[in-house]
């Protein structure tokens, strides 16, 4: 799911949860449970536009839990049926429709492990279960590994993709998976069944989860996908070598030399940086910082060309964001040109303070040139 904006993110999905959903859905669970009160589930959705995303969730959660069988089993079939064989004439279930009926498992399942699997292995093939699951590998972690395992090599990709994606240690929204953060040896064994599946929507989950182990164990993962290159058979070497350049990222940004001669990025010779420029050093909050420079190399080599910029705090401190800019193999003595322009326009995940800021180029790791500029309203 994206995570870029978590806010506008939020934003986009809670409207998914709208009037018409809960009207579909009413008809769909009504087809198949004639008790159900459609009138009070329809009336409910009033409440929806004052609420955001994980408040309208649990709105219709408890509606659903109070108004369906008791019986977890008999509610289940209810919403299974509701999903697989929907009313005539009424547009199916699909995509965000479902997070309430994954959500409902989530929050009511733990008690009866077999079907909760079973409703997840249907209802994620339809919409992601990466939130759903995350309660049994905390609770039943080894059970809940072993359907993992199995899930693993099922033919649905968007299974597959569960595997990896809901037992992320870190992933964005769900639970912190502890167990796993404090040692990811379960887990890697789950992408080592997955690191060359066929759907690149599984690969970019598998390398996401891995970046997730970089941040507590950089160790861990550098040994992991150094194992991966090594062992990857001619056919899949392209495969393996775009999920470790995306999930060695983080420690890519940070600089770490293990991660960086892993790719192939080692400060052969004397690497400069010449002619760092700026159009202008006084920038307007809601225009761009435009600059120029020269990388010089002495010898042959890869390099891997970022910069920083050092925002103001509002405490009058800065902190560093690491932008990436290109990749390349230089020639020796090859001398490359680089222009880029970087947007101060506002965004709802930074709050950009007036005051000095500075621009900082790096280069395989190593940081060269630095440079004041003046962010002004």
């Amino acid at each position: 799911m994206p995570q870029k904006n978590q806010e506008s993110t939020d934003t986009a999905f809670k409207n998914w949860i709208n009037e018409a959903l809960v009207k579909r859905m009413a008809k769909h669970i009504a087809h198949h449970d004639p008790e159900f009160d459609s009138k009070a589930f329809i009336k409910l959705s009033h409440k929806l536009p004052e609420l955001e995303l994980k408040p309208r969730m649990r709105l219709i959660c408890d509606f659903l839990k109070n108004h369906i069988p008791e019986d977890y089993k008999k509610a289940l079939a209810i919403l299974l049926k509701a999903t697989k064989e929907p009313a005539p004439g009424v547009s199916p279930l699909r995509g965000f429709d479902l997070w309430a009926f994954t959500e409902y498992v989530h929050r009511y399942g733990l008690k009866d492990f077999d079907s909760s699997m079973k409703a997840l292995h249907t209802f994620t093939e339809l919409f992601t279960a990466e939130f759903a699951i995350r309660p049994f590998l905390i609770h039943e972690e080894s059970k809940t590994l072993k359907v993992l395992q199995k899930w693993s090599k099922d033919k649905n990709h968007h299974v597959r993709r569960l595997v990896s994606e809901g037992s992320r240690p870190r992933l964005p929204w769900g639970e912190q998976l502890k167990s796993f953060i404090k040692d990811p040896t379960p887990t890697i064994k789950l992408l080592d069944q997955l690191k060359y599946d066929e759907e690149l929507y599984v690969r970019k989950s598998v390398a996401n989860h891995l970046n997730d182990i970089s941040k507590d164990h950089p160790d861990i993962a550098i040994r992991v996908a150094a194992r991966w290159m090594k062992e990857a058979p001619k056919e899949h070497k392209e495969k393996i070598g775009w999920i470790i350049r995306h999930a060695l990222r983080t420690l890519l940004k940070k600089g770490n030399k293990e991660a960086l001669k892993l790719l192939g990025f080692e400060n052969k010779g004397k690497v400069q940086v010449k002619n760092l420029l700026l159009v202008s050093d006084n920038v307007k909050i809601g225009s761009h910082l435009e600059f120029s420079f020269e990388v010089a190399c002495s010898e042959a080599a890869q390099i891997m060309v970022d910069y920083l910029i050092h925002h103001k705090k509002a405490n009058g401190k800065t902190s560093p964001k690491v932008f990436k800019l290109t990749t390349k193999t230089m020639k020796h003595k090859e001398v490359i040109s680089i222009k880029k322009k970087h947007s101060f326009k506002p965004i709802t995940t930074r709050v950009y303070y007036p005051g000095t800021h500075y621009l900082e180029i790096m280069v395989n790791g190593k940081l060269l040139e630095k440079v004041p500029f003046e962010l002004k309203k």
